[in-house]
């Protein structure tokens, strides 16, 4: 099983996920839109840490190589802090630099543990909402970082930073073939282009 398979099909999975959260403008479906872009990002950290522990399965028959990556995906669980540390070990800068940057009020080190929440909060009822955690300048309100733009904004930096990184060792060109092939009737698509990539990712 190569590292480029297995990087693409990351990918591939984590985009799709993230454009169905953009196509999906529903209030009404506002929790499973943010699940399915939480998702994404899993996806993409993932991709770029499947890739870097290639040795562990390339040299393996194919079965034993699908057991082995699929073992390695969960053994990262969803501790998005733990994936994106791992991140920064292996020499990802632009982590950090998300990490600092401010995302409509919140920093993007803040919203590491909003996504981490967002995972059970967006799909099951939790004692404790993530929200309680996030205060106004007043510090008497708090509000919901899972229904920011800014969460959104914070998504879309890492997964591009990601994009980026494997980039630099592989053509993913026929990767958003497939994406723009797959999703490009939808009247949301060329919305979705202009408002995930960054400048130095556009396809």
């Amino acid at each position: 099983m190569k590292r480029e398979r297995v990087a693409k099909t990351w990918l591939f999975r984590g985009l799709s996920d993230i454009f169905f959260a953009f196509d999906s403008d529903d209030p009404a479906f506002e929790d499973n839109a943010r699940f399915n872009e939480i998702m994404g990002l899993e996806k993409f950290l993932k991709a770029v840490l499947l890739h870097q522990r290639h040795a562990e399965y390339e040299s393996l028959l194919p079965e034993k190589a699908r057991h082995k990556i699929n073992s390695l995906a969960i053994a990262y669980g969803h501790s998005f802090t733990h994936m994106l540390a791992e991140l920064v070990n292996l020499g990802l800068r632009d982590i950090e630099q998300i990490k600092r940057s401010d995302y409509d009020g919140s920093k993007g080190q803040a919203l590491i543990e909003a996504v981490e929440k967002g995972y059970m909060e967006t799909r099951y009822p939790v004692p404790t909402p993530v929200s309680d955690k996030f205060q106004t300048d007043g510090a008497e309100f708090t509000y919901d970082p899972l229904s920011s733009s800014g969460l959104t904004k914070f998504i879309y930096a890492v997964c591009n930073a990601c994009f980026l990184e494997l980039s630099k060792t592989l053509d993913l060109s026929d990767m958003l073939r497939q994406f723009q092939a797959k999703f490009e009737h939808r009247k949301s698509f060329a919305r979705f282009n202009n408002a995930f990539w960054e400048a130095r990712c556009k396809p």
